[in-house]
């Protein structure tokens, strides 16, 4: 069996080799600091080398069984690394301790002469990512609160690190940046509709945020924050199965709040009904990069994460998603989704939404097939509307989009 240093050294090279570790700082930090002290329950449960896959890990689930919490997959992780470019002796905030994990990467990026405090939401999750930093020796120190509000005891910081999504940035975290200071942060560019994050890192300016990189991810919602922070409508379907209800189809995002319940239950009809379909003629990885553009050249107000059960095996099925597109003018309904070697196409109704998925279709050709890691966001706090090719507000700020050329 191998050892924890043996793993590893396994882990390090494998994020070598898929270009998550660029830079020799951050090969030293997973090198160095034992994921299993902060996946104990995991790695008694599936053995130690689980613990070193390149794999996300929940840790904890709500009654119904949502996840809450992670260990990140430390290919992301490890991106988002890079992204923070850590100098010895920078002082750094990290919103979302979990299990305290990239914590102790951070703090033996910074070194003895810098500082990490990791805050966190839950104040048992706090407590045990303090447990397990104290079981590796490391100074990171991690304290109660919601991570919206930063941590102004700490400020200035260097750098912030946020490790779960959010829809806008607060001004907190912009405050207690230093001037020139580094936000690396999971992204939801387009509320409430599917693969519309991205991970970003962003300079701070006078006026907001300037862009530096970013790459694919996706989080869990950052927690706490005003009560009904990110809410969204929602209508299902479901079917009683004996003594079971089955769900059918879920449609959620900010297509429905412009619908009456009339509408909406018309929609949820013609999401039930016969669907045209077509595989297109695009594969991964660049399927990927069609579906979030997509996502982001159609107005926000038309989409929708659609939900349904699929056959995941001959006695068991799965939830998947798929990006939806709503044509009011028809009652037209289109999906964006995973297929094997690619995406599916699939069309309720009439063509109003399948012609705006396959207008944007023939925009992303036409632009040179862009991928979220050419994305620029930049943010600005105030009221006046930046130019871009994409800008939406959110409260006191503008998310803006632009493509690398």
């Amino acid at each position: 069996m191998a050892s924890g240093e043996e793993l590893r050294t396994g882990l390090v090279a494998h994020l070598r080799r898929a270009g998550h570790v660029r830079s020799e700082p951050v090969a030293a930090a997973f090198g160095a600091v034992p994921r299993e002290l902060f996946l104990a329950d995991h790695a008694e449960r599936y053995g130690l080398a689980a613990v070193y896959e390149d794999e996300a890990v929940v840790t904890r689930r709500a009654a119904d069984g949502t996840p809450e919490s992670s260990s990140s997959q430390p290919g992301i992780m490890a991106e988002m690394l890079e992204m923070l470019a850590l100098r010895p002796g920078a002082r750094v905030l990290e919103v979302g301790a979990g299990t305290g994990y990239n914590a102790a990467l951070l703090a033996r990026l910074v070194g003895e002469g810098g500082a990490v405090t990791s805050v966190e939401l839950d104040a048992d999750l706090a407590a045990g990512a303090r447990a397990a930093l104290r079981a590796a020796g490391s100074p990171a120190q991690v304290v109660v609160g919601d991570g919206h509000d930063g941590w102004p005891a700490a400020a200035p910081v260097d750098a912030v690190v946020v490790t779960a999504s959010t829809d806008a940035v607060p001004r907190a975290w912009h405050d207690q940046l230093a001037p020139g200071g580094v936000l690396v942060l999971p992204l939801q560019l387009a509320a409430g509709a599917l693969v519309l994050q991205a991970v970003v890192a962003v300079r701070k300016v006078r006026q907001g945020f300037d862009p530096v990189a970013a790459t694919a991810g996706r989080f869990m919602p950052l927690r706490g924050g005003e009560p009904g922070r990110g809410r969204v409508a929602e209508v299902a379907a479901f079917e009683e199965a004996g003594d079971d209800t089955v769900p059918q189809v879920r449609l959620t995002g900010p297509a429905l709040a412009g619908l009456d319940g009339p509408a909406r239950r018309r929609l949820l009809m013609t999401a039930l009904g016969f669907a045209r379909e077509e595989v297109l003629p695009v594969r991964w990885p660049a399927a990927w990069s069609l579906l979030a553009y997509a996502a982001l050249a159609l107005p926000e107000e038309r989409l929708l994460e659609v939900t349904r059960p699929v056959r995941d095996g001959p006695d068991r099925t799965a939830l998947r998603s798929a990006l939806g597109v709503v044509d009011a003018s028809d009652g037209s309904l289109a999906l964006l989704g995973v297929a094997a070697t690619g995406l599916r196409l699939e069309s309720f109704g009439g063509t109003g939404a399948e012609n705006a998925l396959r207008s944007a279709a023939e925009r992303w050709h036409l632009a040179g097939r862009p991928g979220l890691a050419d994305a620029r966001i930049t943010i600005r706090y105030g009221p006046g509307r930046p130019h871009a090719w994409r800008a939406v507000r959110r409260g006191d700020q503008w998310l803006a989009l632009d493509w690398a050329t």
